[in-house]
């Protein structure tokens, strides 16, 4: 393992997407991260005990147990250790509490009164270890009226203000389709405790982090508010359009993909209009300029979408990026892990996981200068290392641990009578 965070220890609770994401990015820089969940209540991205493993990853040469072949889970919880603890009782959370000393930061993303409920709000944290750093995410923040409301990324945007921005001229507001609020809130986690390790290695202070997901979304929004409050002026939907630049659209090929291109200089516009063929987009007035472009954008996006009506999506942005136009053919999410952009450097990579086999999934979303982040292990299986963290932290022997099994406050399946 190699990283500026090597040598600091995370153990988490977090679950699903926000929160499994931020820890992601802090176990790529090197931190081992120990993610703790109970049987009872696995990580809701693990789609549950129930149904069949998926035909995506079905293989009959391999054991394979649904709830550690979910994709989603798989996809955003690389180079963990899982636990599993039930720290809803009370031998538990004793032996939660031992693990404590040995942590550098606690993390959850749960309402704020699940930690005090089970007495391991920061103030008890601390009085285990004094410069623990305890990293908490929620919806809402932790004060304020909304504290104990729960929230998902899907209802967090609209709240946040980001939806107010999101669709088209004179239509309804739109959410952006894929909970976008979670890794925003992830990366603003991820940078906190960060902040926080580098302010404990300087001063020797701990500190209680509390981000809520609704304010990190409504960063993105930030102009938008400065519009308001400054000028007064309420900012308008305006679909895939630009403030400034036109064209700037997304387009439909005749094939039924999609083409995204824009032309922000008159360099590039003569490119575009030579290439479409359409004499009078160079000769009339009202395309001369940006400005004027700007001015007659319906029909200039009009004209465009005749031209593209006849491409072949793939041919279409070959052609554009050849004549120095930005162009790019909308990717599915299968297609974007296959680029050569993103295999260039390194971000695809490919992982053999126990169960679910060898996929290619994405990998860390920078490239450092001396410790590159790099993969090292698949998403861990429900419980995969509970024997080996206990073994390692706690000096627990296996039948101390086979104890816990017994009474299911560890092991690796569902509780008795589950199956």
């Amino acid at each position: 393992m190699t990283g500026p965070l090597v040598g600091i220890r995370i153990i988490t609770f977090t679950q699903a997407w926000a929160g499994t994401s931020a820890t992601e990015l802090l176990a790529f820089l090197g931190a081992d991260v120990i993610q703790i969940e109970s049987r009872t209540h696995p990580d809701i991205w693990r789609g549950g005990y129930a149904g069949e493993v998926p035909p995506g990853v079905r293989d009959e040469s391999r054991r394979q147990r649904k709830w550690n072949t979910a994709a989603a889970y798989n996809s955003v919880n690389l180079n963990k250790r899982a636990i599993t603890l039930d720290v809803a009782d009370e031998r538990g959370r004793a032996l939660f509490r031992r693990l404590v000393p040995l942590a550098d930061v606690i993390a959850d993303n749960f309402t704020p009164a699940v930690m005090r409920k089970w007495g391991l709000d920061y103030d008890s944290l601390r009085a285990i270890r004094p410069d623990i750093i305890a990293a908490s995410l929620s919806a809402y923040g932790a004060t304020g009226p909304l504290r104990d409301v729960r929230g998902i990324g899907g209802t967090l945007e609209p709240m946040s203000g980001l939806t107010s921005l999101l669709g088209y001229e004179g239509g309804r507001p739109m959410n952006s389709g894929s909970m976008i609020p979670d890794p925003i809130a992830g990366a603003w986690f991820a940078a906190a405790i960060v902040t926080a390790i580098r302010h404990r290695s300087r001063t020797g202070e701990g500190q209680y982090i509390d981000l809520g997901m609704m304010e990190a979304t409504a960063m993105m929004a930030g102009d938008a508010v400065l519009e308001f409050t400054a000028n007064g002026r309420v900012r308008a939907r305006t679909g895939n359009r630009h403030p400034r630049i036109a064209p700037h659209g997304t387009y439909e090929a005749r094939d039924g993909r999609w083409l995204a291109l824009c032309a922000d200089d008159e360099e590039q516009w003569r490119a575009l209009a030579r290439l479409i063929g359409d004499p009078t987009l160079l000769d009339a007035a009202r395309f001369a300029t940006q400005e004027s472009r700007k001015l007659h954008e319906v029909d200039l996006d009009a004209r465009i979408a005749l031209w593209a009506g006849t491409q072949d999506a793939e041919a279409a942005e070959v052609l554009l990026l050849a004549a120095g136009v930005p162009a790019a053919r909308v990717r599915s999410r299968e297609e974007l892990l296959k680029h050569p952009a993103l295999l260039a450097r390194g971000f695809a990579v490919e992982v053999d996981h126990p169960e679910a086999g060898r996929r290619t999934v994405a990998g860390a979303p920078w490239v450092m200068s001396r410790t590159q982040p790099e993969v090292t292990r698949p998403a861990p299986m429900l419980g995969e290392h509970s024997l080996e963290v206990f073994q390692e932290l706690l000096d627990m022997d296996r039948g101390e641990y086979e104890e816990l099994v017994a009474l299911g406050i560890s092991g690796d399946g569902p509780p008795d009578g589950q199956d």
